[in-house]
C-alpha cells in the first residue's frame, strides 16, 4: 500500500487553479504533483520563470523540443503562435509529423535564423550527443531579444559537467556506465543520458552559444512559503534562462 510523502493546498501555475499537491514518492521533483493537470515541481517551476521572464508569451512565438505531459497542453490551449518537435533518428529532419510539429534535431535545427521568440527545452540536454552545438543553434534560431528556458538535473556536488559518452568516427562509445532516462517517445527503451551537468553550466553554455545565462534555485527561492503555496519544493530544482543579445 502506498503512502502518502508530501502533500498541501496551494495554487498550481500550469493549469492556473487552486489545487492539492501530493507525493507517494520522496524524489519531489518528478512525484509531487497537482491533482488535477498532473504537472511536476519541474513543469510548475518552468512555467513560472516563463511568466516571470516573458509575462507576454501568449502573444510570442515559441518552439518546444520533445514536449510532454501538463506544460505541453498548457502552451497548446494559450499560445496561438506555439509549435514542437521531437527527433527520429530515421525520418527527414524538418518533415512534418503532425499538425505543429515537425521531426528536428537539436544539433541541426532545420529553421530559419531569427524565427523564435521563445525556446524551451525540459529535461533535453542531458540526451545529446554535442550539446554545445545544440545551444549555439538555438541561438540561431532565437530572434534578438529572445530566450531558451530550459531545465536539466544538475548534480550541484559536481563541480564540474561530466560527458557520460565519446564519440568516435561518428559513432557514440560510453565513457560510464549507461543511464537512461524515460522517452516520449520511445517508452520502451528510453533515452540515454549523455551529460552529468555539473555546477559550470552556465559558463559553459554562455561560452559556446555567446548567451548570457542564468540559473534559478528553487531550492534557495527568496520566499519560502511563497515556493511552498506552488509546490515548488523540491531537490535539484533548477530553471535555466540564456538570452540571445543581438
Amino acid at each position: 500500500m502506498y503512502s502518502i510523502k508530501k502533500m498541501r493546498i496551494g495554487y498550481c501555475s500550469v493549469c492556473q487553479k487552486r489545487t492539492i499537491f501530493v507525493s507517494f514518492d520522496n524524489w519531489l521533483r518528478e512525484s509531487y504533483r497537482c491533482a488535477f493537470c498532473h504537472s511536476s515541481p519541474r513543469q510548475r517551476a518552468l512555467i513560472k520563470v516563463l511568466n516571470d521572464n516573458v509575462p507576454e508569451w501568449k502573444q510570442k512565438r515559441i518552439h518546444e523540443s520533445s514536449p510532454s505531459g501538463a506544460v505541453h497542453r498548457m502552451l497548446k490551449k494559450y499560445c496561438a503562435d506555439y509549435t514542437y518537435s521531437f527527433f527520429y533518428e530515421d525520418k527527414e529532419l524538418g518533415k512534418t509529423i503532425s499538425a505543429g510539429c515537425t521531426n528536428q534535431n537539436l544539433e541541426d535545427l532545420k529553421f530559419e535564423d531569427n524565427s523564435f521568440d521563445i525556446f524551451i527545452t525540459q529535461d533535453v540536454f542531458e540526451h545529446i550527443n554535442n550539446p554545445f552545438v545544440a545551444f549555439k543553434e538555438i541561438y540561431r534560431v532565437l530572434k534578438p531579444g529572445g530566450v531558451h528556458i530550459f531545465t536539466v538535473p544538475i548534480d550541484s556536488p559536481l563541480k564540474r559537467t561530466v560527458p557520460r559518452i565519446s564519440i568516435e568516427n561518428g559513432i557514440r562509445k560510453p565513457i560510464l556506465p549507461e543511464v537512461y532516462h524515460g522517452n516520449p517517445i520511445d517508452k520502451e527503451n528510453g533515452s540515454l543520458v549523455t551529460y552529468d551537468w555539473g555546477n559550470d553550466i552556465c559558463e559553459l553554455t554562455e561560452k559556446c552559444s555567446g548567451m548570457p545565462t542564468s540559473i534559478i534555485e528553487f531550492d534557495k527561492y527568496a520566499d519560502r512559503d511563497e515556493n511552498a503555496y506552488l509546490g515548488l519544493e523540491a531537490y535539484s530544482l533548477y530553471v535555466l534562462v540564456s538570452k540571445k543579445l543581438s
